[in-house]
């Protein structure tokens, strides 16, 4: 997908990053999109790893709150690890609490997530996880 400005979109990186950039007042349809595009690029992998880029987001709507929590990822594609880069105070707190939901309510088991400033120390985390689970780049 390319980058429409005011609009949240994917893009990916292989073999197995997927980044969702998420721009303005996240929706319902923006998450909705994303799943659809995790989806696909999930297709025919073992694992990936996901990013959530929220350095542009001014808001989280709570129908888009209830379409994430409504999206579990695919339970027969692991994610490795989720990297939740650029959150404010506020999402980084909002994100924690729906992890920890997630988690509780068995929607995930293994979900390692962690916050980040920016991509850079995300890299190296999954380059890390990668090494610790025996996964090629």
């Amino acid at each position: 997908m390319s980058d429409f400005s005011d609009r949240s979109y994917a893009t990916t990186e292989e073999p197995d990053v997927l980044i969702g950039h998420y721009i303005g007042e996240v929706t319902a349809a923006d998450v909705q999109r994303m799943a659809v595009v995790q989806k696909e690029f999930s297709a025919n992998r073992t694992h990936l790893f996901l990013v959530i880029d929220l350095h542009r987001v001014t808001n989280l709507t709570s129908e888009a709150r209830r379409a994430a929590s409504a999206e579990p990822p695919d339970p027969s594609v692991p994610t490795h690890g989720t990297a939740v880069v650029g959150a404010s105070f506020h999402l980084r707190v909002m994100m924690t609490m729906f992890f920890r939901a997630a988690k509780l309510l068995g929607r995930v088991s293994d979900f390692p997530v962690r916050f980040f400033d920016d991509m850079a120390p995300a890299r190296r985390w999954f380059d890390e996880r990668r090494r610790e689970l025996g996964l090629r780049r």
